[in-house]
């Protein structure tokens, strides 16, 4: 046997593997005695064809397949053991010759990642300080969360939840019917028609109005535009906004706080810890872009392959799937994984990265985590590391780029 290699770029090797005459013989009459026996053959009992026969009867070209079921897997592992490589993931035979048989197939290497000096990477920060603004725009949101609407007796008036019955008819035809229809009272509000909330201006519960509004001429329903309708309209209901008061009440209702400063007190430790991971994403980018990374397109097609089924499965809890949701988008599937393709890339180059980043400074992903990692690196970037020893060498790593990548997903 006879086997050549070819570095191919993105960590592949071209690997030829040039069969044995002798071997090949050998292999085609042991698959034209196992076909034999499968399939019948008339004038011979199962398995006692002769070889010409086989051939004749059959094709060449068929026991040729048979031999390439059996022994290519033998080949290729001798293959691989005489040329010293180590495979990274399940080969391809991307074509095959016969008389003599050469193999020629496609060998995933593994990834290759070149940091370069990182630890000379330096980032601006970003303003670390959680501001008085920043604590007071949380605690907004927070009100506005906690805002209800409760019932008023009083006349309706801007900025009130209606809940009304709405008839509208157009020359006797009725084109609005809504019973129970909530509606929020605003000047610019389209339902049905602009200037509708106007006319319930002053209503009381339970009160019935009738008025007239006219279509505008750029009504999206053509038949309608410039039509006057006639509306009959009873208010059921009547809520207004209530809003609380930024105070220990609200810190009580949202959680287990006694007092408003303790809150604020959670509310900055939450944003000073957004802060840091921000930072720490931005340095993980950066890593990225000053490092060299390649990896065989096997790794890429299983990233996509595993955002796919996430995606379908995250549709399937709404009641759809990836089909309708490709039919929807009117792509194919092939269009669709070429669309989500740079991201799959990207964020395999992070993991690869961060992967080699824990291998170099000698930490242990099981025990230390990737948000330890990311805080070293983030402390790198600060420029928080400078003077330290030199880092560890690749031999005492204790950890692998696989395992860094699957944490690194998980945690994303």
């Amino acid at each position: 046997m006879k086997v050549e290699t070819e570095r191919l770029e993105n960590c592949q090797v071209a690997l030829t593997i040039k069969v044995d005459e002798e071997r090949t013989e050998r292999g085609l009459r042991n698959a034209a005695r196992r076909i034999s026996r499968k399939v019948s053959i008339p004038g011979f009992r199962p398995g006692k064809a002769p070889y010409d026969v086989v051939v004749r009867h059959f094709g060449k070209e068929v026991l040729y397949q048979e031999v390439l079921d059996e022994l290519g897997n033998t080949v290729y592992r001798e293959a691989l053991e005489e040329a010293g490589l180590e495979p990274f993931g399940q080969a391809t035979l991307s074509d095959y010759e016969t008389e003599p048989l050469v193999l020629k197939m496609v060998v995933p290497l593994a990834p290759v990642v070149e940091l370069g000096d990182y630890r000379q990477m330096r980032l601006e920060p970003e303003e670390e300080i959680v501001t008085e603004q920043e604590i007071g725009e949380a605690l907004r949101r927070i009100q506005e969360q906690n805002t209800t609407w409760e019932p008023v007796e009083r006349p309706a008036q801007w900025g009130d939840l209606a809940i009304v019955d709405v008839e509208g008819t157009v020359k006797g035809k009725t084109v609005v019917g809504n019973k129970g229809r909530e509606m929020i009272l605003e000047a610019d509000s389209p339902y049905p028609l602009p200037g509708f909330s106007d006319k319930l201006l002053g209503m009381a519960v339970n009160e019935q109005r009738e008025f007239m509004l006219t279509y505008p001429e750029e009504s999206a329903n053509r038949k309608l535009a410039g039509q006057q309708a006639h509306f009959k309209v009873r208010l059921q209901e009547l809520k207004e906004q209530v809003v609380p008061g930024i105070d220990d009440d609200l810190a009580r209702t949202v959680g287990d706080y006694e007092t408003l400063e303790d809150l604020k007190a959670e509310l900055r430790h939450n944003l000073q810890a957004k802060a840091e991971e921000r930072f720490a994403d931005r340095a993980l980018t950066a890593l990225v872009e000053r490092s060299q990374i390649e990896f065989p397109p096997l790794l890429l097609e299983r990233e996509i392959d595993d955002r796919l089924e996430d995606f379908d499965l995250n549709l399937r809890k709404q009641g759809l799937n990836l089909d309708n949701y490709l039919q929807m988008r009117k792509l194919t599937e092939e269009e669709f994984r070429k669309e989500i393709s740079p991201q799959a890339e990207e964020s395999l180059k992070r993991s690869f990265a961060l992967g080699k980043f824990v291998e170099l400074e000698g930490l242990d992903i099981e025990s230390d985590g990737v948000d330890k990692a990311l805080k070293r690196l983030a402390a790198i970037a600060r420029g928080e590391l400078e003077g330290e020893a030199e880092t560890p060498s690749e031999e005492k790593a204790k950890t692998t780029n696989q395992q860094v990548a699957e944490n690194e997903s998980e945690r994303s």
